[in-house]
């Protein structure tokens, strides 16, 4: 992720980085003028409304320029409440140039209940069973003209991987390591393996696996810190690489005379987007939220 005491406490640690890191990918992989003041915002939030219960909310964050053209930045969490995709779909619909992420090759779009490639993928489809959640790929049309791809082909994803000496497993290395310095200064609280044990053995364990992974995944900050460290010091390939593409894409757009355009990318992306956007010139000009899991108990 041998005396038996210190494999019991291992077993509570470990979990807790490898489970925050499957977080992590599950939000990374696959308007005033006070907001714009704001340097940093936040696109994934959690709200707790009673006793064990809440919901976890992701937002569309909306940029102007000077010249007139306008970017919305389109926060996602890539298993989420059948209600929450309905919306998305509505809202993808108003745009000129709808920019989305996959890793995979150019023009082959995702088609709903095709059965995933990727173990995260795989791992994504697991988790909606286990929540009783619905999967993006399923739920989002992609078919519209105006959605276009900006993300790496498998290929060009692999090579670029390799190069840095960045993989699954050193990712998960680095996460491990960046977990703890975030934890011992105080800016991450600890997860511990036996708040999963515990909700999984609860009587209602799916409601208590959402409420224990949506407090969790409003952390979505530090996560994206956990992720991002790159083997080089310069960014991963899985978060920073990825951008690069996003916004090689988004300048072709603007060079084809597109002014209003989405962002539709996973929630850790897109503090990145944010500080992009800032240094082309544009400012934050409005958010709005969708509710993604509304987290209550079983009737």
């Amino acid at each position: 992720m041998n005396d038996l005491s210190s494999s019991r406490k291992r077993g509570l640690q470990a979990p807790g980085m490898t489970f925050r890191l499957l977080l992590g990918w599950l939000v990374a992989f696959q308007g005033s003028a006070i907001l714009a003041q704001i340097s940093q915002p936040t696109f994934v939030r959690w709200i707790e409304n009673g006793p064990k219960t809440g919901h976890l909310d992701t937002a569309i964050q909306v940029y102007r320029h000077p010249s007139g053209k306008e970017v919305s930045l389109i926060a996602a969490i890539h298993i989420a409440d059948r209600s929450y995709y309905q919306q998305l779909n509505q809202r993808l619909g108003q745009y000129e140039c709808v920019l989305y992420e996959m890793v995979t090759e150019e023009g082959n779009r995702p088609k709903p209940g095709a059965e995933p490639s990727h173990p995260l993928g795989m791992m994504f489809k697991g988790m909606q069973s286990l929540l009783g959640l619905s999967y993006q790929v399923d739920e989002v049309d992609y078919m519209p003209r105006h959605f276009v791809h900006a993300d790496l082909d498998p290929t060009t994803f692999g090579a670029l991987q390799s190069a840095k000496g960045e993989n699954f497993f050193t990712l998960a290395i680095q996460a491990y390591l960046r977990e703890k310095q975030l934890m011992a200064s105080g800016e991450l609280k600890a997860f511990s393996g036996l708040d999963l044990l515990m909700a999984l053995a609860g009587g209602d364990s799916q409601h208590a696996m959402k409420w224990t992974l949506a407090r969790q995944l409003s952390e979505v900050d530090s996560m994206t810190s956990i992720l991002d460290a790159g083997m080089d010091g310069q960014g991963s390939i899985i978060l920073n690489g990825r951008n690069d593409k996003a916004f090689e894409v988004l300048e072709r757009e603007w060079s084809s005379g597109k002014k209003q355009i989405a962002i539709f990318y996973g929630a850790a992306h897109m503090l990145d987007f944010h500080q992009r956007l800032l240094r082309r010139g544009f400012e934050r000009s409005g958010e709005q939220w969708l509710v993604a899991w509304d987290v209550q108990p079983s009737p």
